[in-house]
């Protein structure tokens, strides 16, 4: 039976595509972008998160067997394996496990009960990490949602075969399509990969005929620039599958997720409000189709 990674499932998300819907987070992302705000699920495994706030440091969860957890409670979350041993054992109810595995009818069981609250425009999003890490997963999930019915959305990253979109196509009213650093070269020191696939396959999906909401987080030092607007606006025109661009301005609350997690913080500057609207002004300007954010 399929079975996949899910790292959470969020009823009343209103910022994961039209409507009121449910996000389904997928655990595990090819890429490794710095500013993530969903540090949790760009692992792909199970793991340990602790609560520093709450934990007492009294080294209970000093007998981890892989040698993740400290006698003061700190966390290497690439060495846990998710075994849940310090859970038990916190006196604090400091550590909980992020990750479980379930079936596509696990998942629907648990969305279903949201349905009422979908109405015409809203549905579920296959979000992460990244679904097409799991492509198995994500396409029994999709066809699961679809023969009930419900708005499927996937929020992709664009970095997986393509043979894995086309076998989506059918089960997907909407792709929420992240577009993260125009030039090739920035592109890979700030995720770790190579644009050019990402480019590939968004222009695969307007082809055919695919409907897409272009997603691009701004993050000050990285991207907040004139030429990314451009090469932004450029895509509207030259791709006919592109409905909308929404800007995503850099928030600072995947920090909190990476202290749990045992991470660093990573202090990007949060953008004030004056140059979210002056980005999204040039590049309404620049834009065949609405500029949101």
């Amino acid at each position: 039976m399929n079975r996949g990674l899910v790292s959470d499932i969020v009823p009343f998300s209103i910022h994961d595509g039209p409507g009121i819907r449910t996000s389904v987070y997928f655990k595990g992302c090819p890429l490794n972008c710095r500013w993530c705000h969903n540090p949790e699920s760009r692992t792909g495994h199970v793991h340990a998160m602790v609560r520093r706030d709450l934990c007492r440091h009294c080294g209970a969860c000093a007998v981890c067997p892989m040698h993740a957890r400290g006698s003061h409670g700190e966390l290497d979350v690439m060495k846990c394996r998710g075994c849940g041993l310090c859970v038990r054992l916190c006196p604090a109810k400091a550590v909980r496990l992020c990750g479980q595995v379930m079936t596509p009818q696990e998942v629907l069981a648990r969305v279903l009960p949201d349905r009422p609250f979908f109405r015409e425009r809203g549905g579920v999003t296959l979000s992460g990490g990244e679904p097409m890490a799991q492509a198995e997963f994500a396409l029994a999930l999709a066809k699961c949602f679809h023969e009930q019915g419900i708005h499927v959305a996937l929020e992709t990253c664009g970095y997986a075969p393509r043979a894995a979109y086309a076998a989506m196509l059918p089960f997907t009213d909407l792709f929420l399509y992240d577009w993260k650093v125009s030039d090739p070269a920035a592109h890979r020191a700030w995720t770790g990969a190579d644009p050019g696939l990402i480019r590939e396959n968004l222009r695969f999906l307007s082809l055919q005929g695919a409907r897409i909401v272009l997603r691009c987080p701004m993050i000050p030092g990285v991207n907040d620039h004139e030429e990314h607007l451009r090469c932004i606006g450029k895509l509207t025109y030259e791709l006919a599958g592109i409905c909308r661009v929404d800007l995503l301005p850099y928030h600072a609350l995947g920090n909190d997720k990476r202290m749990q997690m045992g991470l660093a913080r990573e202090d990007f500057p949060v953008p004030e409000a004056n140059e979210v609207e002056r980005w999204q002004a040039v590049l309404s300007g620049l834009s065949r189709v609405p500029v949101c954010r």
